[in-house]
């Protein structure tokens, strides 16, 4: 039995997959033409064919204060932590999400040869209040010149639809 559709459409498990191409300022291009939130996951397919991922809402915090984040192509992000993938239909749903569960970000990209989603497990979609005193920079300032950009074509691999 394959991964659920069920499983894959749960809202915790929203994401934006790119190529290791694309750059922080494509993916959160991409993330707002999905009308995606800042708690999504961003995928990335490495140029070896693994993946990576981290939430959009840790990559804001660990590059408010890079210079032209925007133009860090995904690839040589350190921020993005491995990840498993699987192809939907190699493992059910239960199994899929013991593997989510044991891996360290506990998040497993599902394919089916490109990804057709991921399953987030143990971790809930809420974030702490930031800090008082710390400034917050939004994604859309961090997006600098490609918050506009209308062709993804090269760099989106899929994303989650609301």
């Amino acid at each position: 039995m394959p991964i659920s559709d069920d499983a894959l459409q749960k809202e915790k498990n929203r994401f934006i997959a790119v190529t290791s191409d694309a750059k922080f300022g494509q993916a959160i291009a991409a993330l707002t033409s999905f009308e995606g939130e800042p708690w999504w996951h961003l995928v990335v397919r490495m140029d070896d064919g693994s993946w990576r991922v981290a939430k959009f809402s840790d990559l804001r915090e660990s590059l408010a204060n890079t210079p032209n984040a925007a133009d860090l192509r995904l690839g040589d992000a350190a921020e993005l932590s491995a990840v498993n993938a699987v192809d939907r239909y190699a493992v059910d749903t239960k199994e899929a999400q013991l593997l989510a569960r044991k891996s360290p970000a506990q998040v497993l990209v599902v394919t089916d040869g490109l990804p057709v989603g991921i399953l987030v497990e143990g971790v809930t979609r809420s974030a702490p209040p930031p800090s008082p005193l710390a400034r917050s920079v939004g994604l859309e300032e961090l997006g600098g010149k490609y918050v506009k950009l209308k062709d993804y074509g090269s760099i989106l691999l899929s994303g989650s639809k609301k």
